[in-house]
């Protein structure tokens, strides 16, 4: 079973993972105007960002989010310091989305080893979208390792870049961004607000000497047909396939925590809301369902793995409870969900 045995995370209403935690349970955003970008009717667009590297290129911004959760990282687990991970996987947003340079890639190596000094360490980038994490957690799950040698999941995101933001309110998902209707500005009610931050999750599946925060019993992906862009009320057909994957693979019976990435669009409502019409033989009244504030929630490909620590951090200080379920969607079709769970299971991720 692969174990989780640190996390570090920052966006900008939670800039260490002890914070975001807090920004999580309290529904805090930290959302201001945006220094620069304005919508189509020249008005300023609200975000949460880090004032610090508001004006700072795409490359030199995910170079300071890396540096900054790197840095929590290995004051969390100063093991590291001395013995360096397996391998580092690298999760970036998808290639074709707008304000993902190519660069992106040698940037992110730079910033792992310089904040690390991990030269000899391998380190691999992939792009994807939010649910292609699970992908990434699976691969890391099936590498065989050594008795108390790790492995470093790492995801960043931002979408604070112009071209990105243009992207945003051409599709219609800025939250807050006006458009004329009979010569009179309205502002978008539903949408994303835009957010950027960092995440890391050190796991293994022999933990040998590390005490482990939780571990993680099961996965699943799926492929949802229906897309946001697309007419129509999304159904959750892959979200729900999703989530009875890796419900099955834990072999879970009943449900303590949701978590979900819902974040202000009526599509992903839709699908979060049939998923959890699906999931009703897992539920109960003492269900507990976590929808993150929707800052914390815009995290981009770095928003599963976010939530990841989060209940990791959360196991972790608590008695043992229930198994959590995970949701993930993408703008693309992919889906996928992830249950964790403080007590050991009976079968393996």
């Amino acid at each position: 079973m692969t174990a989780i045995i640190a996390a570090a995370c920052i966006f900008p209403s939670g800039p260490t993972l002890v914070l975001a935690d807090i920004a999580h349970r309290l529904q805090f955003s930290l959302v201001r105007k945006h220094p620069e970008w304005t919508d189509r009717c020249r008005i300023p667009v609200k975000a949460c960002y880090f004032p610090a590297i508001a004006s700072a290129p795409p490359e030199e911004r995910f170079r300071q989010l890396f540096r900054q959760v790197l840095t929590e990282l290995l004051d969390t687990l100063p093991d590291l310091k001395q013995t360096p991970p397996a391998q580092v996987v690298v999760l970036l947003p998808p290639l074709n989305r707008p304000g993902t340079e190519p660069g992106l890639v040698q940037v992110t190596k730079e910033a792992v080893t310089e904040s690390t000094g991990w030269y000899n360490c391998p380190v691999t980038v992939q792009h994807g979208g939010r649910a292609d994490a699970v992908a990434l957690v699976d691969k890391l799950a099936a590498a065989p390792l050594p008795e108390n040698t790790v492995s470093v999941l790492l995801a960043a995101d931002s979408w604070l870049s112009p071209a990105s933001l243009l992207w945003l309110d051409d599709e219609n998902l800025l939250h807050g961004a006006h458009r004329l209707y009979d010569r009179n500005a309205r502002a978008n009610p539903y949408g994303r607000i835009p957010s950027e931050g960092a995440v890391a999750l050190v796991i293994t599946s022999s933990p040998g000497k590390y005490r482990p925060w939780c571990h993680i019993r099961g996965t699943g992906c799926a492929t949802e047909p229906v897309l946001y862009s697309d007419k129509g009320a999304c159904l959750g057909t892959g979200l729900r396939k999703a989530a009875f994957h890796a419900l099955e693979a834990a072999g879970v019976t009943s449900l303590h925590h949701v978590v979900s990435d819902i974040n202000g669009e009526p599509y992903r409502a839709d699908e979060l809301g049939f998923t959890l019409l699906a999931l009703g033989d897992y539920t109960d009244d003492d269900l507990v369902r976590e929808t993150p504030v929707l800052a914390s929630g815009d995290l981009g490909c770095a928003s599963l793995l976010a939530h990841m620590a989060l209940t990791a951090w959360r196991l972790r200080s608590s008695d043992p409870a229930g198994d959590t379920l995970l949701l993930s969607s993408s703008d693309d079709g992919q889906r996928g969900a992830i249950v964790m769970s403080k007590e050991r299971g009976s079968r393996t991720c």
